[in-house]
């Protein structure tokens, strides 16, 4: 056993703990200090004294490479594609081009075999758009084998009997944004004389990259020197620049072929999606540049965006992305039909982009409706399992298994632990979706170990360091809680994890105006390590009512220490509509919030987007 995961004989059982109020711990808010030489460096670069400081509580020297500091801030505040890191230095990405390039210039299938969820949806969109737009490959010679939520995450038993059914002979199976673990079906894949070219940027499991295929491209494997935060659609989108060059080198395409930058709009959704790293320059520059592209409205998907949801007029950003675009794709493999969402990004006229966006929004409408039901069984468990000295929550549900991944972030966000919400498949299994909630927690090694543990435990895992799922035999629910609890405890070396919120500062009165969001906007975009700002004030809540279908939001009015009253939006601030209204104005308060803008009846106002409000 390594010493990240010795054994705390020190800490109680669950057993033996009873709790008779079982509430969550109230979030630790606490103020992010600005780096001086970052804030120094930051100004000189022009930025405001606000920019500055946020930029300095983001950073530290060492996130950047060596350099002058101002021009290194530069590049990553304001990037551009020219900074990308050199594909060159992607382990296997020259070999994967050859490989491809092989394909295209052959006769046989090329299948491209992706994941379900945002990451993988854009990954085959990315895949296909070069292999037919600029390679010239024919449509009728791709297949795309998308994966099913409900068989399990990677490269399953299902995705090849899909593989091998295919009639026609298959020169190569392309998988993106998954492959690194699924060795055993690979080697059927390989046994039938079909190659495997893998992309992926999940985490290598501890036998290494899959010893069937002829080509495994991911940052995650040994000897690789590039950016290890990418996500899947940028990966195949950094193979498929290799691929051009190739093929330019070949004389099979013209020196003056375009390049691929029109690609990054769906890397951006793909890479915003799976809450990588933005702070990466490499992520960063590439969501900035496809979100250029998709205010651009330059593909029908987006033009019905616009046109069916507006964002009040406001640019699209990465917010959105994540927030509202990610969550109908991801809703379309939850509840309904994964093609749909593959099939809305590459419709070819608006009233298509519109038909398909229509059913998108069906299925979001419904995923939220199952939603609630399974988060009201998630939620009672929870309550009967959590107290103080607890390190995570594993919840078992009945429903649809593809929401548990919300219902574990809601509920850990919740309660402040790092949480598995398993669903019972109905066929002697469970299926699981993890996440961390806690900082420095890393899931994938927690999994790791636990399979060491006890073997056999998994039927299938994967995922990342923040979130990660799997999937058990039903038998083994309590050994698998009871390992995840030991897991997670050593990680934190015994310390049961206290919930904490940092802010960016207080703001006065004066600042609270519109202006502050453009002012705001400029350092986007805002993610994963580069989050969108948070500040935090005392005020007197002078109005607090429901709203909401479920009228569990709160809408408040705030005043300010110098009379001015502020509009407050606080979603989920009540468990349930039968929860007691948690404040009685008028009352002093602690509110941490978000600067947002609010347009109705053509006004546009500043709304305080409330993450948490506590007595003053």
């Amino acid at each position: 056993m390594s010493d990240t995961f010795k054994s705390t004989d020190s800490h109680p059982s669950d057993a033996k703990i009873h709790r008779p109020n079982p509430t969550p711990k109230t979030p630790r808010i606490t103020e992010r200090q600005p780096n001086r030489e970052i804030f120094e460096a930051a100004l000189a670069i022009g930025l405001t004294p606000l920019q500055a400081k946020l930029v300095g509580q983001r950073l530290q020297p060492s996130d950047l490479p060596p350099g002058i500091l101002a021009d290194e801030v530069r590049k990553l505040v304001f990037p551009k594609l020219q900074y990308l890191q050199h594909p060159k230095e992607l382990k296997n990405a020259d070999t994967a081009a050859r490989l491809i390039a092989d394909a295209v210039e052959s006769n046989g299938q090329i299948v491209l075999a992706t994941d379900y969820d945002t990451d993988g949806v854009t990954s085959a969109w990315v895949a296909s758009h070069a292999l037919i737009d600029y390679f010239g490959v024919p449509a009728h010679r791709l297949e795309h084998v998308i994966s099913e939520r409900r068989e399990g995450y990677g490269i399953t038993d299902e995705v090849v009997d899909r593989i091998l059914a295919i009639e026609a002979p298959i020169d190569l199976v392309i998988s993106a944004d998954q492959g690194s673990s699924d060795e055993a079906r690979i080697q059927r894949l390989a046994n039938q004389g079909i190659p495997v070219c893998v992309t992926d940027h999940h985490q290598i499991p501890l036998e290494g990259t899959p010893a069937s295929a002829i080509c495994t491209v991911n940052p995650q494997q040994p000897g690789c020197q590039y950016d290890q935060t990418v996500a899947g659609c940028f990966v195949i989108f950094l193979v498929m620049t290799q691929v051009r060059q190739e093929l330019i080198r070949r004389g099979r395409i013209p020196k003056d072929s375009p390049s691929l930058k029109s690609l990054t709009s769906n890397v951006a959704l793909g890479t915003v999606a799976d809450s990588v790293s933005l702070k990466s320059l490499n992520n960063r520059a590439v969501v900035l540049s496809g979100l250029a592209d998709i205010n651009g409205l330059n593909q029908p998907a987006w033009q019905a965006l616009r046109q069916m949801h507006d964002n009040q007029g406001q640019a699209f950003n990465a917010e959105y992305l994540g927030f509202q675009v990610a969550t109908r794709i991801n809703a379309a493999s939850r509840v309904s039909d994964v093609t749909t969402a593959f099939k809305f990004l590459n419709a070819t006229s608006l009233a298509e982009a519109s038909r398909h966006l229509k059913q998108l929004d069906e299925d979001n409408l419904e995923r939220r409706q199952q939603q609630e039901i399974m988060l009201a069984q998630a939620r009672q468990q929870a309550e009967q399992l959590y107290h103080e000295a607890k390190f995570t929550l594993c919840i078992q549900m009945q429903g649809n298994a593809g929401i548990q991944g919300i219902i574990a972030s809601r509920i850990g966000d919740a309660f402040g632990l790092p949480t598995i919400a398993m669903t019972d498949l109905q066929d002697g299994y469970l299926a699981g979706s993890g996440r961390g909630i806690v900082p420095d927690i890393d899931l994938r090694e927690a999994f790791q170990w636990m399979a060491e543990q006890h073997s056999g435990l998994f039927e299938s895992m994967g995922g990342h360091k923040g979130a990660a799922g799997c999937m058990i035999a039903i038998e083994k629910y309590a050994v698998f809680s009871e390992l995840f609890e030991e897991a997670i405890r050593c990680q934190l070396k015994g310390q049961a994890p206290i919930p904490t919120l940092d802010t960016d500062g207080t703001l006065t009165d004066a600042q609270l105006t519109p202006a502050l969001i453009q002012e705001l906007s400029q350092l986007e975009p805002y993610g994963r390590e580069w989050p969108k700002p948070i500040f935090q004030g005392t005020f007197t809540l002078i109005e607090s009512r429901c709203v909401g279908q479920t009228q569990t939001h709160l809408a408040v009015k705030l005043q300010g220490e110098s009379g001015a009253v502020f509009s407050g939006i606080y979603f989920h601030a009540k468990s349930s509509a039968d929860t007691p209204d948690p404040f009685q104005p008028p009352q002093k308060v602690l509110c941490v919030y978000q600067p947002d803008l609010n347009t109705f009846h053509g006004r546009t106002r500043l709304q305080l987007k409330i993450v948490t409000l506590q007595p003053g």
